[in-house]
């Protein structure tokens, strides 16, 4: 007979090994690719019991019965969380158009398949993959459109960590809504947030080393640093990739209103509209997001050291116009503060 800490450790190993789900994002008449699990609790343990194979259909009767017994969360194995989504990344388009799911469960769906793919993306940026981040991106604008609670729930759901893949979707998801509100037409929308996805590729052809060093970087590593956007062009372009928008925005996010940014020193007008509003997104974001090397900061406060160190890097108008656009998502609602930042 196992001692008590011994059935302790069985428990919190056994439960480790499982994610929760929500079974609203199964469609009825699908194949979910991956084994899905019931928690049953007792007094005594916890254990999960398979409720529908990978290899099966998932019947409307499946679902049935779990809306029967009010049951809302299943389980899948850590191991196939790729699969998983996988299976949101195919099924997409009908689980944000399906108004029995919440908008803050469709924005999480939005930021685990985005930061899958673009994970991927780094991983091994190959033509596959970069079609279906751009297929992605064009769903992801679709969401934003036709939702009207998609705006606060994706920038309350934003993921604060300074990863390359979850700052792609940050900005991304931030490039786009800001776009939205400052009046981008449709197909705009979807070549910014596509382009946004991808701008920072070009990071996997530097070392990892220096990526992710914990502390200044030399000169020399910053001149290294500073050739991923052409970089990510040539990955792109290798990769099959013949978008014009996604060129531009991975070129031109670290072009400066002033002329004192890189890679090719633009100015003012010399800058996409797209490559404008990707740096201050790119900007804001890394500002607001915890790295290895400094804690992340209140959006306001990001703001205003945007303004007062930083505001000849940016068109002014557009940085006004973001002030404007982010003021109301605040989540201190500081109105009055990010009206004289308007000033």
């Amino acid at each position: 007979m196992l001692k008590s800490t011994e059935k302790s450790r069985t428990k919190f190993e056994s439960m480790s090994d499982y994610l929760p789900i929500n079974s609203s994002s199964l469609r009825t008449d699908t194949m979910v690719g991956c084994d899905l699990y019931l928690q049953v609790e007792t007094q005594a343990y916890s254990r999960f019991i398979l409720y529908c194979r990978g290899d099966a259909i998932f019947e409307n009767e499946n679902r049935e019965m779990l809306l029967e017994k009010n049951i809302s969360r299943l389980f899948i194995k850590k191991n196939d969380q790729q699969k998983y989504y996988e299976y949101l990344e195919t099924n997409f388009q009908d689980i944000i158009a399906d108004s029995r799911i919440a908008s803050d469960e469709k924005t999480r769906i939005v930021q685990n398949v985005a930061t899958y793919l673009v994970k991927d993306l780094f991983i091994d940026p190959k033509t596959g993959i970069v079609n279906r981040t751009k297929a992605f991106a064009y769903n992801m604008v679709d969401y934003i459109l036709q939702d009207c609670h998609a705006a606060h729930s994706l920038l309350k759901i934003a993921v604060h960590e300074h990863y390359t893949y979850t700052h792609s979707v940050n900005v991304a998801a931030v490039g786009t809504l800001f776009g939205k509100n400052i009046g981008l037409d449709d197909d705009e929308l979807k070549n910014l947030c596509s382009g946004i996805l991808m701008h920072d590729v070009g990071k996997t052809r530097i070392s990892t080393e220096i990526l992710n060093k914990n502390g200044e970087l030399t000169k020399e590593e910053f001149e290294i640093i500073k050739k991923h956007p052409e970089l990510g062009v040539e990955v792109l372009k290798e990769a099959g990739c013949t978008m014009e928008h996604e060129y531009i925005i991975t070129l031109q996010h670290h072009e400066n209103y002033d002329g004192s940014g890189y890679p090719y020193g633009l100015r003012k007008y010399e800058i996409h509209l797209c490559g404008k509003i990707a740096r201050i997104i790119d900007v804001y974001d890394a500002l607001t997001s915890r790295r290895p090397y400094s804690d992340a900061v209140r959006p306001f406060k990001a703001l205003v050291e945007m303004k007062e160190k930083m505001l000849n890097s940016f068109d002014k108008q557009l940085f006004i116009d973001f002030v404007h656009f982010l003021g109301p998502y605040d989540p201190r609602n500081e109105k009055r503060k990010f009206d004289r930042l308007k000033n």
